[in-house]
């Protein structure tokens, strides 16, 4: 009887066994990359022309109140109507830069590049529509950036398009993301919004998918 008992207690502590060996095959590999953070991003308001930016964090995923653009790292982009900045070169003190990958598939591109990076310069933003025509003055802005939106004018007024390059930048911190300008307009169909799909790396290395 002895030994019945002690053949069963072994026999069920096999089938525990395997039984666990079981579950953790089963279980779903986690995702290595945490650090990699995605999402979506619509402009809270429209700009005006001249010197009115909406700033734009990656650390934060949210648009950040900026005093002084030249001195702050709270921000990564800003935008200005279809002019984009960032935090780097003539437009701050942070390392951020800009690569144009061109007209590729979001998803294809999973890695940053090493080179290539622009940052901001000088650029000439529209101040103010007058009379008189077009009145222009001096900012500072990335020219990749030049062409993510286009405005042609048809039948109906102006329509505003997307060239759907995907963009690699450099953050204000050193970090990466990659970003798809998809649209510029509201959900309401308001022109004036910028809308981009972005894959931010959090952490040391260009890993993007």
């Amino acid at each position: 009887m002895r030994n019945f008992k002690l053949m069963s207690m072994a026999f069920l502590s096999l089938v525990l066994v395997i039984t666990s060996c079981k579950k953790e095959e089963d279980v779903e590999p986690a995702d290595n990359n945490s650090t990699l953070k995605k999402g979506e991003v619509s402009l809270s308001r429209e700009t005006e022309y001249g010197e009115d930016w909406v700033y734009y964090s990656f650390e934060n995923n949210a648009e950040v109140e900026v005093s002084d653009h030249l001195t702050s790292l709270d921000w990564d982009l800003a935008f200005n109507r279809y002019n984009v900045r960032t935090n780097g070169g003539e437009s701050g003190l942070g390392q951020a830069a800009v690569y144009d990958a061109g007209e590729i598939d979001f998803s294809s591109l999973a890695e940053a590049p090493e080179a290539d990076y622009m940052q901001d310069d000088t650029i000439r933003i529209v101040k103010a529509f007058t009379g008189q025509g077009v009145e222009w003055m001096t900012s500072t802005g990335n020219d990749v950036f030049k062409g993510c939106v286009d405005l042609e004018y048809g039948n109906q007024g102006p329509v505003f398009t997307t060239n759907n390059h995907i963009y690699v930048v450099k953050t204000a911190k050193g970090y990466y993301a990659k970003l798809w300008v998809k649209s510029f307009y509201s959900d309401e169909g308001e022109s004036g919004f910028i809308n981009f799909k972005y894959h931010y790396q959090s952490a040391e290395g260009r890993e993007l998918e």
